[in-house]
């Protein structure tokens, strides 16, 4: 090959080379993202199973989020690795970080209304009852029109602002979502922010925070598990 191929192939190699890097970096930051909503899936069925033996308590629900998000904060394969990683999930997911949005779809309170209860611990308000479910009467309830077996199941939706961090790829993807959502205040990644095929939902999660660094986008999650203790009006 001459001077001038070689000249040649070397402009064709960096005009390529970017574009080359791009999607490597592309391919690594759509691969944590698989990884992470995975890690969400996991965390929203923890949180769903706590809700259902703690009354539907938020607080709880919290928790066992933050302990299901661990591993994407984990660094060391370690017990000290281990408490620093649910530690800096906790800082994630607390109400007041406004990071994760954690909404209870079921049971309503339509169905408080039609089959709801005064609290047995004597404490005030109502609760759905979830015992003897097998004996209960399968009629739906006139507001919710489902029956108190149904009302029983717990369904939650958790919207987590997940940190991008593949460099340059991380603004673009961030921008790129930005640009396909309605409103700057409900980023979500297109694709995976609708598991059950309900249609767009918007979310009232600000993932612009200086506590937290990084671009961020939101993925979802959604779980149901059957309700082990009566459900309390006050959690909703």
């Amino acid at each position: 090959m001459d001077k001038r191929g070689r000249g040649q192939s070397t402009t064709e190699f960096l005009i390529i080379f970017p574009l080359l890097i791009m999607l490597v970096f592309g391919i690594i930051q759509f691969a944590l993202i698989y990884q992470a909503r995975a890690t969400l899936n996991h965390a929203a069925l923890l949180a769903a199973r706590a809700g259902a033996l703690n009354n539907g308590d938020a607080g709880k629900m919290r928790t066992a989020l933050a302990s299901g998000l661990a591993p994407l904060f984990a660094t060391e394969p370690s017990m000290p690795g281990y408490v620093k990683a649910v530690a800096k999930a906790n800082f994630e997911t607390v109400a007041a970080a406004n990071m994760v949005k954690l909404d209870v779809l079921n049971p309503t309170r339509a169905a408080l209304s039609d089959f709801g209860r005064p609290r047995l611990d004597g404490l005030g308000g109502n609760e759905l009852p979830s015992d003897t479910l097998s004996y209960r009467t399968t009629t739906p309830g006139s507001s919710s029109r489902i029956s108190v077996q149904d009302a029983n199941i717990l369904h939650v939706r958790v919207s987590y602002c997940l940190r991008l961090i593949v460099p340059v790829m991380d603004r673009v993807i961030s921008a790129g979502v930005d640009a396909l959502s309605p409103t700057s205040s409900a980023l979500s990644a297109n694709g995976m922010s609708d598991p059950f095929g309900t249609g767009g939902i918007n979310v009232s999660v600000n993932c612009i925070n200086p506590l937290f660094r990084g671009p961020r986008i939101i993925i979802r999650s959604e779980a149901m598990v059957r309700m082990q203790s009566p459900f309390f009006e006050s959690n909703l």
